[in-house]
């Protein structure tokens, strides 16, 4: 649990921490490139870089030139300093006649081959029918074949294929060289997810397959539910080939649905699947800042390095979790190291301070060549108060997802969604003269859900390139990045600003290096300009255990990250506050059950005295059948109590001696434990004096023998309380024998 130090100490050092912390790395954006050449809207980018020229950069894109969808292509042969912009030409595969294209995505083998899927539908609102164009490269981009069919073309009204992922087998395996594409069919009934794969370099391509069906339940009225949308295929280290998407987890049970992305994986190169899974619940659909439309699409990728992270599968996502009290959106990310079947918990990959108020969306995600995972996304960090501005930023995971770099922004000039061009509008739109003679079409509307869906990134070794869109220039364009790996500011994890530690205590922060070529250098100081250092440590790891002991106060740390081999360094990282507590707390003393108490409430309030100290405080409380609270089945631990009481929700066993005790603990780690004490619970009627299991006249007569003959007392006197007064006395005894003899109520106690 995180605890901070006192507010006041935290405000006096605002000054200090607005000049001292890093808003992202302390590297400046990269050079920004704009691709298209025409004022007019282009979004839903992607970017490959050829794996056998690394000079050689694809980018594809959705654009609007012509007033109408058209997919643009740009080519660079310089590592993308300069670029060629083009138009893929129509497919007239299903009409004839010009249509729309839209939804462009590329993938790259490992000969170098590139292949381009778009979606192609009816320009003219005449059918409604949708095809699904396929466009192969083997010249690097130069010139491209086809359009080869992934589907038989279905010209019927109603049917709509949407959002067509694709991706190739470069494992080297059985199936290196297969292509597989996922994608979203739309009709007047639920969608569903479907999958084709092809065998011979995009040239044909088999039966389409189900690969998540309609949910439907009977349970809850037969009611249809969305089967999802926004699938991927990403191919295993052994060439499974899994398929995620976001789609609804249905709950039979309470008929309620959420949304959730799902998984199957295909064992045989895509031939049949396994059934659905659900691999953790997401928000699914959110509005950013600005009103941009954000989705949960689940992208990601494999380590196919042979590396010391072979293997592990990394997923990113937008996301707007429980923790985002103000309902914004962070980049969350998972990893599986067991192609799929488990998954580790979501790491946040957007590291702004208060970024519950800040939307971070559009995540995409590549593994390079030496297992480094590489991440961009757009992200509102930069404009508050109103956070309604983008740019887009970078983040890696050198340690095979154990930890998220800090963030470094690409863009150079942030993007208003305000400055978004629409496509709400379907009919070409007339181009005007500009005051400079060149011709170009009159704006659209804004309109900033249409920033598009997906952005693009690719990495060959040490090089990144991303596209994205951005409306610097008045209107959504196509950008582009390319940067090199390199040091990372650290990024700092525990403890944070304002936590408490003991003498001694664990730091730790995000690898910000390569994995086997960083090291790190951490400093801690009583004064927050590091003018002298109470400690100081070089090690190879991120994370050190501090043994030197620190006297209780206010310290400071900070780390600095190098690379073995070239001795380059980061800056030092933002500094974080923190508090040396080594005070134990008080132990607290036990008030309810009382000392060899006799309960009849099975399901009782524990009460103990509270403790305070500057430091914030919780409770476990401990109940065992054995006096040695042994680890087992005998010891049930209520841990993170935040009040000195607990009502059990468990019922007690019927006369089994019980023990308990309670553990204060502060933020610091301290700890104190109280005495232990006994009790037993009966499960006893109210006026069972006797414990005998009835309520008859043996117990009145012990009643009258304790009353009136120093007999010995019930085993509890809440027994013999029949009138429920809160006393033992003659009212008792006249109740009861109402009750025996006269047809009285029965005691209450």
């Amino acid at each position: 649990m995180r605890t901070k130090v006192n507010a006041a100490a935290i405000l006096c050092l605002a000054l200090l921490f607005a000049i001292s912390a890093l808003a992202d790395s302390s590297l400046p954006p990269p050079a920004n490139i704009r691709i298209t050449q025409y004022p007019e809207l282009n979004n839903e980018m992607q970017s490959v870089i050829c794996p056998t020229d690394s000079n050689v950069i694809i980018a594809n894109w959705r654009d609007f030139r012509l007033g109408y969808r058209r997919v643009g292509i740009g080519r660079s042969t310089d590592g993308g300093q300069t670029w060629i912009d083009s138009l893929i030409p129509a497919s007239m595969m299903l009409y004839g006649f010009d249509s729309k294209q839209s939804d462009p995505t590329m993938t790259v083998d490992a000969a170098g081959n590139y292949y381009m899927s778009i979606l192609d539908y009816d320009a003219f609102g005449l059918t409604g029918g949708t095809s699904l164009p396929f466009y192969k490269s083997t010249d690097k981009g130069v010139s491209w074949t086809g359009p080869f069919p992934i589907i038989v073309p279905v010209p019927t009204d109603g049917i709509f294929e949407d959002k067509q992922f694709i991706t190739a087998d470069r494992t080297g395996g059985p199936h290196d060289g297969n292509l597989y594409c996922s994608w979203t069919r739309f009709y007047n009934g639920p969608n569903r997810m479907l999958f084709v794969r092809s065998t011979d370099g995009g040239s044909t391509f088999h039966d389409s397959v189900v690969v998540g069906p309609q949910q439907t339940s009977s349970a809850c009225g037969a009611t249809v539910y969305d089967a999802g949308q926004f699938s991927i295929p990403i191919v295993g280290a052994d060439g499974s080939v899994h398929v995620f998407w976001v789609g609804t987890r249905l709950d039979s049970a309470s008929c309620s649905f959420y949304r959730s992305i799902k998984h199957v994986v295909s064992n045989d190169g895509g031939v049949s699947f396994t059934y659905e899974d659900n691999i953790l619940d997401v928000s699914g659909y959110s509005t950013a800042n600005g009103g941009i439309n954000t989705y949960s699409q689940p992208v990601g990728e494999v380590d196919l390095t042979g590396g010391p992270f072979a293997g592990n599968m990394y997923i990113a996502f937008t996301n707007a979790g429980d923790e985002d009290t103000n309902g914004n959106s962070d980049v969350d990310f998972i990893v599986s190291r067991d192609n799929a079947v488990t998954w580790t918990d979501r790491i946040q990959a957007n590291d702004a301070e208060g970024s519950d108020a800040i939307d971070s969306f559009h995540p995409w995600l590549v593994v390079n060549d030496e297992g480094v995972v590489i991440m961009v996304y757009y992200d509102q960090r930069l404009n508050g108060p109103t956070y309604n501005n983008f740019d887009l930023y970078a983040a890696y995971s050198f340690d095979g997802g154990e930890t998220i770099t800090s963030n470094r922004r690409i863009s150079t000039v942030s993007s208003s969604p305000f400055d978004l061009a629409s496509a709400a509008q379907d009919t070409p739109i007339p181009w005007i003269e500009q005051e400079d003679g060149t011709r170009s079409p009159t704006r659209m509307a804004p309109r900033a859900g249409l920033i598009g869906e997906y952005i693009g990134l690719s990495a060959y070794h040490d090089k990144v390139n991303s596209v994205w869109t951005d409306s610097r220039d008045g209107n959504s364009e196509c950008y582009t990045a390319n940067w090199y790996l390199s040091v990372m500011v650290p990024r700092l994890a525990s403890p944070l600003a304002g936590d408490y530690i003991s003498g001694t205590g664990t730091f730790e922060w995000a690898t910000s290096w390569k994995h086997d070529d960083d090291r790190y250098r951490i400093e801690i100081s009583s004064d927050p300009a590091f003018s002298s250092l109470e400690y100081s440590a070089t090690i190879d790891t991120n994370f050190h255990i501090n043994t030197t002991s620190l006297a209780d106060g206010l310290y400071y740390w900070r780390v600095k990250t190098f690379a073995i081999s070239t001795s380059d360094s980061s800056e030092y990282s933002e500094i974080r506050l923190f508090e040396v507590d080594t005070s134990a707390p008080a132990a607290p003393a036990l008030i309810y059950p009382e000392p060899d108490d006799f309960l009849l409430n099975p399901l009782p309030v524990f009460e103990w005295s509270g403790v305070t100290k500057s430091a914030p405080i919780t409770y476990d409380l401990y109940l065992s059948s054995d006096i040695g609270f042994p680890v087992g089945p005998l010891t049930t631990v209520y841990s993170d109590l935040p009040f000195p009481q607990y009502a059990l929700t468990t019922p007690l066993v019927d006369s089994v001696d019980m023990y308990w005790k309670v553990v204060a603990h502060d933020a610091a780690g301290n700890s104190t434990e109280s005495a232990t004490q006994t009790f037993i619970y009966r499960d006893l009627q109210c006026g069972d004096l006797d414990g005998s299991g009835s309520i008859d006249i043996a117990d009145l007569t012990f009643f009258v023998d304790y009353l009136f003959a120093g007999g010995p007392p019930p085993l509890t006197i809440e027994l013999a309380d029949f009138n429920g007064d809160g006393s033992i006395d003659i009212a008792d005894l006249t109740y009861f024998v109402d009750y025996l003899f006269a047809g009285g109520p029965p005691p209450v106690c």
